[in-house]
């Protein structure tokens, strides 16, 4: 059984100045490797944030929040040529997607907390807030991402089923 492995990994990022604003983008990077199998690929998710806070006289608010996504597929460079194969490996690639936007909705839910935080006595302690709330978020982040694939079989629900060599 193919299992299509994914880490959710974060990656914090210093605060930067800025205005009010709110960006979700999204990266994908695809990649061959000569080590991986045929029928085998590696699937990684990072996830980033960047808040800024400002001091009003209620306390120190949300004024710039940037989530990024970035995920990384890493395929085999060679495929068997058969159209066996090349099904196989189009299915790989609608999962692997599928596993995407349930990346970039926890991405987005991501943002959306950070933006929600209540005025904090300071600046630091509304980062301290965010990084509570960013690790429970990547939590919920990768029991999704893990219940997707437990549901789909790890990919043979959705037809991802490697064929006999």
């Amino acid at each position: 059984m193919n299992v299509v492995s994914c880490a959710l990994l974060m990656l914090l990022a210093m605060p930067a100045l800025g205005a009010m604003e709110l960006k979700a983008r999204q990266t994908v990077d695809v990649y061959g490797s000569p080590t991986l199998e045929p029928g085998l690929a590696e699937a990684e998710y990072r996830i980033a944030w960047q808040l800024d806070g400002e001091q009003h006289q209620d306390g120190c608010v949300p004024s710039r929040v940037q989530v990024s996504l970035t995920a990384t597929v890493t395929e085999p460079l060679e495929w068997p040529q058969t159209p066996q194969w090349q099904n196989y490996r189009l299915a790989l690639t609608a999962h692997e997607r599928l596993m995407r936007e349930r990346a970039l909705m926890a991405a987005e839910w991501l943002e959306h907390s950070l933006l929600d935080i209540a005025p904090q006595a300071d600046c630091i302690q509304l980062h301290r807030v965010a990084d509570n709330i960013g690790y429970h978020q990547l939590g919920i982040a990768q029991d999704l991402l893990n219940a997707f694939q437990r549901q789909h079989g790890f990919g043979p629900h959705l037809g991802l089923i490697r064929p006999a060599e």
